[in-house]
């Protein structure tokens, strides 16, 4: 009873934090190119700890009150913004969900058991059924295609030699992983949120003075 109640108050603080950044987010998306460079930067950085502690939070509420109760549910967000890749983003955001389209529809389609060029096309179907799993609008398909091709490219660009020696090179810094893998995420926040002329012309905004 105390664990779950301890995982409840967590989930009520994390929702909390994400209603109060909610305020702040909507207030300044509209005047996003007013901003400067650095409140530009804050805005990504912020929308993308928002609809985490937002699913999270929602999250361990469930798994609270079930604990309560003597039911024990398995973790649903394992640290994700720690990914060192795309495909360990997903083995850490959402995992009830992620593993939900990979075993029905990823594996069904036949995985990566056919070649390249099958294993990206059942990559793009696979999430951007999890894009419309959100909801039916085109920013979320365009958002689960976004991640389908980012995880496409992140399982195989080493295999390439130039993609050897970029793979090594970020291998030789630490953190840079982590922050390449962050940075890919939060610009696709991005398209989850917003239209994609709105999310493209806010990305250009975020390269440029």
């Amino acid at each position: 009873m105390a664990a779950g109640l301890l995982r409840v108050a967590s989930g009520l603080v994390k929702k909390l934090v994400a209603d109060n950044l909610t305020l702040w987010i909507d207030h300044h998306a509209g005047r996003f190119e007013t901003l400067d460079l650095a409140s530009r930067w804050l805005f990504l950085i912020l929308l993308a700890l928002r609809i985490y502690l937002d699913f999270s939070g929602y999250s361990d509420l469930a798994i609270g009150y079930a604990r309560m109760m003597g039911v024990r549910l398995p973790e649903n967000f394992n640290w994700p913004y720690l990914a060192r890749s795309i495909d360990d983003f997903w083995r850490r955001w959402h995992i009830s969900l992620s593993s939900w389209i990979r075993d029905y529809f990823y594996i069904p389609l036949g995985g990566s058991r056919h070649g390249l060029p099958r294993k990206v096309a059942n990559g793009l179907i696979a999430f951007a059924v999890c894009g419309l799993w959100h909801g039916a609008a085109w920013n979320f398909a365009l958002w689960g295609l976004y991640h389908g091709a980012g995880l496409a490219v992140s399982s195989s660009y080493a295999r390439s030699r130039p993609g050897a020696v970029v793979e090594a090179g970020i291998a030789r810094v630490p953190g840079l992983s982590m922050a390449l893998t962050f940075l890919f995420v939060a610009l696709g926040w991005l398209l989850f949120f917003y239209p994609a002329d709105v999310a493209w012309r806010m990305t250009v905004l975020l390269f440029t003075l």
